[in-house]
This record gives structure tokens, sequence and C-alpha cells, in this order.
């Protein structure tokens, strides 16, 4: 896993917020920073034949702690999580769920993996405002 943080920010890496090794999931957590303003920033890869109760057990302790510190958030990964299942897959309603009750909010719901014959969104992008709620602040988002 790897994130590129523009020279001109400082970041520095959280190991708080780590998976268990068995988890089979890559992450890396950074909170980066300019001036006083601070985000953390996380790259996850969620292996496809990973358990999805179990990631989103271990991800929804994390996503607590983060809106406890209220410190704004931005996770972005291939979860291999099919988000359009949401209200028919149980599994993946509980991940969404959890992630909408610490205020998580996906800011890509079109097919981010398209081929001739499927399309899916099992590439995440969630935004934690934490702090920055009483800021004019917009969110742009989209596929390419």
């Amino acid at each position: 896993m790897g994130i590129f943080i523009k020279n001109e920010l400082t970041s520095i890496v959280i190991n708080d917020y780590k998976f268990t090794s068995t988890s089979k999931v890559e992450s890396l957590w950074l909170e980066v920073s300019k001036n006083n303003k601070k985000y953390i920033v996380a790259g996850i890869y969620r292996h496809p034949n990973k358990d999805i109760r179990d990631f989103s057990v271990q991800l929804e302790i994390i996503l607590e702690n983060i809106s406890k510190k209220k410190t704004p958030c931005i996770i972005a990964g291939d979860i291999n999580i099919y988000f359009a299942k949401y209200g028919v897959h149980h599994e993946t309603t509980d991940y969404v769920n959890n992630l909408l009750v610490n205020n998580f909010v996906p800011t890509i719901i079109m097919p981010s993996r398209v081929t001739a014959n499927t399309a899916t969104i099992i590439d995440h992008v969630y935004y934690y405002e934490g702090c920055n709620s009483k800021k004019d602040l917009r969110i742009l988002a989209g596929n390419l």
C-alpha cells in the first residue's frame, strides 16, 4: 500500500488504526497536515476472498475512534465489496451502515470497474467531515 503526498504537506504514519494480521487487509493510515489543518488519509485494500463481516467489524472500531477525535478523514480503497448490493446482501448492508452511522459519506456511487459484460462499484472513497462541519466545504468526486 502506498500514498503519494505533496512535499508541501507534512505526514506521519498512524499505527493506531491497523487491521489484524489475519485479516488479509492491507492499509496505510496517515495524518496529513498543513498549517493548522489536519486530516487522516487512508488507503485500504481488502482481498476479495476476505470475510466481509470480519473486515466490517474491524473497520467499525477504527471509524468509531476517528469519529471520537473529530479529525476530518478520507478513506480510499479497493475494498472489493459490491456497493450496489446494499439492501439485498446482509454483509454489504451492515458494512455500509457502519460507515453511515459513523458519518463517513460515500463520494463515489457509480461503477468504478467496467468491462464489456459487467460494471461494479468495488472501489470506494469515503469522507468524514469531523471538525469541518461548520465550514463551507465542497466535495467533488467522480470516476475517470
